[in-house]
This record gives C-alpha cells, sequence and structure tokens, in this order.
C-alpha cells in the first residue's frame, strides 16, 4: 500500500490574526500607559480632595498609601466660627417668627440653611465625592496618593488637601490586554510562517 501524503495549503488566517492583534496591542499600549487628555478625563490618575469653604485644617486621619472605601472621614476643619453662624442664624430665624415678618422669615432661613451647609462642608468624607469611572458613577475609593495639607493651615476653598487614586480596572485591564495581544501577534506571526513553509 503507497503512502499517501498530504499536503495543506497555507493561509493568511495568521497573518490577519497577527495584524489584527498588533493593532490592538498599539491601541491597548496607547490608552494604558500614554492616554490622551480625553481619557484622563474620564479615567483621572488622581482626585484631589478639596473643602468647599476656606479655613483652618484640623484633621487629616488619612496618610498615604492607605485604602479608601466604605465610609471614610478624609478632613475636618476647625468649625467654631460656623457652628457660631449656625446659632446666629437660628436667633435670626427665631426673632423673624417672633416678628411675624414672611420676608425676614424668608431670608432668616436662608442664611440658616447655608449656615449649615457650610457646618457640613467643615468634614469631607469620601462619600461626598463621586466620579465617573469604568462602571458608571461611584463613590471615591482607591488609595491615598498625597497629603498637600497639615493640621493647624489655613486653606483656601477649592485648594486640594490631599490627592487620591481612584480605584479604576481601566488601566490594568489595558496594559493586561496589550501583553495579551502581544503575545497573540507573536504566535500568529509563527503559525504564519510555519503554515507558508
Amino acid at each position: 500500500m503507497a503512502k499517501r501524503k498530504f499536503k495543506i495549503k497555507g493561509t493568511k488566517d495568521f497573518l490577519v490574526i497577527a495584524v489584527f492583534c498588533g493593532f490592538v496591542c498599539i491601541w491597548s499600549i496607547r490608552d494604558a500607559w500614554f492616554p490622551t487628555e480625553q481619557t484622563l478625563k474620564k479615567h483621572p490618575r488622581e482626585i484631589p480632595v478639596a473643602f468647599k469653604i476656606s479655613g483652618v485644617v484640623d484633621h487629616i486621619p488619612v496618610k498615604p498609601g492607605q485604602k479608601i472605601s466604605g465610609k471614610t472621614v478624609l478632613s475636618t476643619l476647625h468649625d467654631e466660627t460656623y457652628r457660631m453662624r449656625v446659632e446666629k442664624a437660628e436667633a435670626a430665624l427665631e426673632a423673624a417668627k417672633a416678628d411675624q415678618d414672611p420676608s425676614a422669615m424668608g431670608k432668616a432661613l436662608a442664611d440658616l440653611m447655608a449656615a449649615r451647609a457650610d457646618l457640613n462642608a467643615c468634614t469631607i468624607e469620601n462619600t461626598d465625592i463621586t466620579w465617573t469611572g469604568s462602571h458608571g458613577e461611584e463613590v471615591l475609593r482607591g488609595v491615598v496618593s498625597r497629603v498637600l495639607a497639615r493640621p493647624a493651615t489655613y486653606v483656601e476653598a477649592g485648594a486640594p488637601v490631599l490627592t487620591i487614586k481612584p480605584h479604576d480596572t481601566f488601566y490594568l485591564f489595558n496594559k493586561t490586554l496589550a501583553v495579551i495581544m502581544f503575545i497573540g501577534m507573536v504566535a500568529g506571526l509563527i503559525f504564519h510562517w510555519i503554515a507558508s513553509k
């Protein structure tokens, strides 16, 4: 019985796979290591934490490298001045109620609400800050990267007191995808070379 010889004609399928994997690898490298401004806006590497009001820092209970999850106090301001404003606003509201002046009561109530909001803003918790990540809007959680203020220092409203590296899988996913696609590209080129012999 004669031996049969099987000859399989090489195709360009492996070359197409290698080119596809190479394209995805380059795209993943760009997003993982060299993100565009638009990508950084959507997936910031650090999120600054700032007070909405000005004041003297009382306490920063977190340290660099600490993980933030659940409900965590990030920083507090001395709040004596803001407590006094609430007490004054409450007294003004009571006086307006006693005078039965609707316009004065409306103004006193607005002042009281503003004073209470400022008093609440003396404490920043991670649950006060939301950001849009890979899975939609999320409460801030991650790792404290830097502490920028110290207790007993004055900070302006909006000035960051610390920064947090948010928990986001975007960059890790792209780095992993880049490695896998590079392996796929090399494998595709090797198989194409073998099949074309």
